[in-house]
């Protein structure tokens, strides 16, 4: 019979009974026809490298849909790359996952997750004594998504999620974003509506390299209150320009997420 051999690799944060370090992958052991295998010599690789994996997840994501909803944790994708290099198997928080309290479990938010991971491309195989082997890889993917991993520097005209030094906000003398942000707000904002409601409206913006604010864009919103949504995208487009995203020392054009709170005081 000829001998397969599953090395799973977890590449989780926080999951009980998985581990990972700064520095190396974890490489859970596995008992295979009575032999231990206890790392494997030559990881999976996604062309491009781990930037790039996350730069295509991220420029395919529906973000309305992972944002669009109260939750409030992660999610956990499963999948494996076989011999060939070619992703099979996809899986969201599987049943032995669900003790994890921080568990996000939204059908919408899950098969969005499924189907990007679903059109990656093929990637390098891994190997085992020279001979590719089928490997299990887990993402933790973030909910409502604003952590963004995608720092692409090899073409200048490109709109980056991740940066060196993120976009900075200051307003009436304030030193921090976000109590710019809540200064800014306190002086410009009118209440929508009667309709008793608090929260936050999230607003994806591009911030170029003069600063200036562009491509507004609602992740998440107050959608069953009269004219919050409204009022949190006029806010936006009243603000002056911010100081530019950063890589390398230069500035670049980015993404910024903006959170534009409404509370009773």
């Amino acid at each position: 019979m000829q001998r397969i051999l599953t090395i799973l690799i977890m590449l989780t944060l926080g999951l009980t009974g998985f581990s990972q370090t700064e520095d190396e992958i974890s490489v859970d052991s596995l008992v295979v026809d009575e032999e231990m295998i206890t790392y494997i010599e030559t990881p999976p690789k996604f062309h491009g490298g781990e930037d790039s994996l996350w730069c295509f997840i991220e420029n395919n994501l529906d973000f309305k849909i992972l944002n669009n909803s109260n939750s409030q944790g992660k999610v956990l994708v499963f999948f494996e790359i076989d011999t060939t290099g070619k992703v099979i198997n996809i899986q969201t928080n599987p049943d032995y996952t669900q003790r994890l309290e921080w568990l996000v479990n939204d059908s919408l938010i899950e098969n969005e997750i499924k189907r990007v991971i679903k059109h990656l491309p093929d990637w390098e195989p891994g190997l085992q004594r020279n001979k590719p082997i089928r490997v299990q890889y887990t993402l933790p993917i973030k909910i409502p998504y604003t952590d963004y991993k995608c720092k692409t520097i090899d073409n200048l005209t490109t709109t980056y999620w991740k940066v060196d030094e993120y976009a900075q906000f200051r307003f009436k003398g304030e030193k921090e974003t976000k109590e710019s942000i809540e200064k800014f707000i306190g002086v410009n904002c009118i209440w929508p509506s009667q309709d008793d409601c608090i929260g936050k409206v999230y607003v994806r913006v591009i911030i170029n390299e003069k600063g200036e604010l562009s491509d507004f864009v609602i992740l998440r919103g107050l959608d069953g209150c009269r004219g919050f949504n409204e009022e949190a995208l006029r806010l936006v487009r009243l603000m002056p320009n911010w100081k530019p995203a950063e890589i390398n020392g230069k500035p670049v054009k980015s993404y910024t997420v903006i959170p534009i709170s409404f509370i009773l005081r």
